[in-house]
């Protein structure tokens, strides 16, 4: 009786030990998490003063064209510049890095079909966009190394209208409702507290001890198995062969449980994770900032989008779970 206590004991220390020690880390998680944000709030709070943006265009060819069809005839002069700029509109397109994002980031203007060598200007909404250099159409009408930083608007979809003096293409833009650093505490903690679900089910699910037997087993069976290939034991091989399939049926069996977790919580999970996304303005929209260059997941200006972040923060706070709550086989 007593040796059954102590062991009872022992079991709720052993869970009151792994609850301390996961509230630590979600503790700590949310530290880290609020002091990566902490630039991206600097960005954010940084005030971003409106000024005129003045675009001084000459095309010398298009005045005299029009002078001498004036001359002719001023129905052809009015049908001709018609012609060109509706021919011109019709070929313009202008996309931007971001369709939504917070207030202080950096949007990339990327644009082609535009009048060349042109100074292009842009308005947000009504309010002029102070535009960086190089927000000019190369020789063939493209613009690839232009940028604007969002002003601090209230939450919404505005218009982007780009110009280059002849054409007018307009994009639309959505500042959400919750954006850095808010947005980007809120995905992390969506991670963590999606992770803690999946080890949860799985504890419950899961047969840990049969799983690591399993695991055990057949790592002794494959070393046994080539053991014996390697000495060229025949009987052995043959009473290791009868063995294999039994223990490869126990083997699907136990292992067919991690699958019913997946079953259990992938519609959920996603569910979850597309009303985020949908809350916070797309799967695209900018949550978080890096001074760290990282492939693929960071993207210009040290930006990072939803989707990334959200994958960084599960893998890790999943894998970091999965050790404290001893889940793993």
């Amino acid at each position: 009786m007593n040796a059954t206590k102590r062991a009872r004991e022992v079991r709720r220390s052993r869970v009151g030990g792994r609850w301390a020690l996961l509230i630590a880390f979600t503790a700590t998680v949310a530290l880290v998490g609020m002091a990566m944000a902490l630039p991206a709030l600097a960005l954010s709070t940084t005030s971003t003063p409106a000024s005129t943006v003045t675009v001084t265009v000459t095309v010398t060819s298009a005045s005299t064209s029009t002078s001498q069809s004036t001359s002719t005839s001023t129905s052809q002069s009015t049908s001709t510049s018609t012609s060109q700029s509706t021919s011109s509109q019709s070929t313009a397109n202008v996309k931007l890095s971001y369709g939504s994002g917070g207030p202080g980031i950096t949007i990339s203007i990327t644009a082609s079909g535009l009048v060349a060598d042109r100074n292009v200007s842009a308005m947000f909404g009504t309010t002029p966009l102070n535009m960086s250099s190089g927000c000019t159409t190369n020789s063939v009408g493209s613009l690839s190394d232009c940028s604007f930083v969002v002003p601090h608007d209230p939450s919404g979809s505005y218009k982007v209208t780009v110009s280059d003096g002849t054409n007018n293409k307009t994009v639309t833009f959505t500042i959400p409702l919750i954006t850095i650093p808010e947005s980007t505490l809120l995905i992390t903690m969506t991670a963590i507290g999606l992770s803690l679900v999946t080890q949860l089910v799985t504890r419950r699910v899961v047969n840990i001890d049969a799983e690591r037997r399993m695991r055990a087993e057949v790592s002794a069976f494959n070393k046994e198995k080539r053991e014996a290939t390697l000495a060229k034991d025949k009987a052995k091989l043959e009473k290791l062969k009868k063995r294999e399939l039994p223990m490869r049926q126990e083997q699907a069996k136990v292992s067919s449980a991690r699958l019913k977790v997946t079953a259990i919580t992938f519609v959920p999970l996603l569910l979850v994770y597309y009303l985020m996304a949908s809350f916070l303005g797309g799967f695209s929209v900018v949550v978080a900032h890096s001074s760290i260059p990282i492939p693929y997941l960071v993207g210009g200006g040290g930006t990072m989008a939803l989707f990334w972040w959200y994958m960084l923060s599960s893998f890790t706070c999943s894998t970091l779970l999965s050790k404290l709550l001893h889940t793993t086989p």
